[in-house]
Order: C-alpha cells, then structure tokens, then sequence
C-alpha cells in the first residue's frame, strides 16, 4: 500500500483542539476497553463506521493490519480456547482502532506532538513517535521504487524469482532506511538535538472543545450506565 493513499480526505472534528480530541478518545476507549456486553460494541463499531462513511474505502484498508493482529488471538480458539473471550477482544480492538480514526488520525504529526506535549507526554517519546512516523514513510518510500523498479524490467508475475526477488527488495530497503536513519540521527545530534522537539503550534481551547469533552464523559457514563443494567 501507498501511505498516502490512506490518508483522511475529510476531518469531521476539524477546527477543535488537538488536546481535546486526544482526550476526548482517551475516555472512549478507556471505557470500551471494559465493556462485555456485544450489542454496545457493536453498535459503537456500526456508529463510527457511519461517520466515516465517505472514507470507507480508506477505513477499510486501515482495519486490515489490525485484523491481521487479531488474528493471533483466533489461534487459541483452534485448540479449544473460549470463543466468547476471542470475539469479545476483536470487538474491543475494533472499536479502539476506529475511534482513533475518528478522534487522532485525521490530524497532522505536528498537531498529534503538539497536543501531547502540552499535555505532559515525556518528550522522549514524542520525539520517537515523530521519528518512527517520518521513518515508516522512508521505508515505504524506498519499497515502493524497488518495487516499480522491478515491474519497469518486465519480470514475469508469478515466476520463483519474483518471490525471491521481492525478499531481497525487503531486505535492502530495511537496511537502506536503517542506514538512513543513522545518518539523520548523527545529523541531529551535531545540531545540538537534546531528545525534544520544539512545540511549533499554538493552542486555543474554546467552548466547543469543553463541549465535545463533556459530550464524550457523558456518553461514557451512558455506556457504563447501560451495561449494568
């Protein structure tokens, strides 16, 4: 997949304080971690799905690595492990996933770092955060012009060396972005780089994102209401 084919073409919660937004999911997902009840995950899922339903293409495509992970939690069920506990957790990770699709994705890596500095995060880990971001994109990048490389000298699809050919193209773009990085890492640290990024953008809390917060510890309250019942 091209990393920029996934990228949110509509925010829906655009203009409100990044701050807000991560605690807004916070909350959601805190609670939905603990919910047990199937009919609430489901219909949180269904909910979230609706919103985005103009990127459903690209929401779809997000869902796929994080079914993929799920799909070790399946692997017990085959040696006779409880059903119930494996379905419970895929929900519970779904609705983790998509509400941080919903609430963190669509903002920028800036804004993302910017709200978690002021937010108190340790800046050591901002700063890994930033680099691992800016390093998924090398190793993309590097994979994709490999792999275009490889189709521009004809080789046949479904021949034994493309599939050889493609672990060599894995292996050397690996390298090659771990070598990049070095040399981007040494670069920092001759500029003075201290393990912090500097805060780049300003922020407003207004009525509106009190408002969405307020929404969002109510809701909570609802769903846990609702599940004792």
């Amino acid at each position: 997949m091209h990393l920029e084919h996934l990228e949110y073409k509509k925010d829906f919660l655009k203009g409100f304080d990044g701050r807000c937004r991560i605690i807004a999911a916070f909350f959601f997902i805190a609670v939905l971690a603990n919910v047990k009840s199937f009919i609430i995950l489901c219909s949180v899922i269904v909910l979230i799905i609706a919103i985005l339903i103009r990127d459903f293409y690209i929401t779809l495509l997000r869902l796929v690595p994080v079914n993929i992970f799920i799909i070790t939690l399946w692997l017990p069920v085959l040696l006779g492990s409880d059903v119930h506990a494996a379905l419970l957790y895929t929900l519970r990770i779904n609705c983790a996933a998509l509400l941080y699709m919903l609430f963190v994705i669509p903002m920028s890596i800036s804004n993302i770092a910017g709200s978690l500095s002021t937010l108190r995060v340790p800046d050591k880990l901002i700063a890994l955060l930033i680099l691992t971001y800016r390093y998924i994109f090398l190793l993309n990048e590097k994979f994709q012009i490999t792999l275009k490389s490889m189709r521009l000298r004809n080789q046949r699809k479904n021949s034994t060396s493309v599939w050889h050919s493609l672990g060599a193209v894995f292996t050397t773009s690996i390298v090659s972005t771990i070598s990049r990085g070095e040399k981007i890492w040494t670069a920092m640290q001759c500029r003075g780089f201290n393990g912090s990024f500097p805060l780049t953008i300003i922020f407003k809390w207004s009525l509106r994102d009190t408002v969405l917060i307020a929404f969002s510890v109510a809701c909570c309250a609802f769903i846990v209401i609702v599940e004792k019942l």
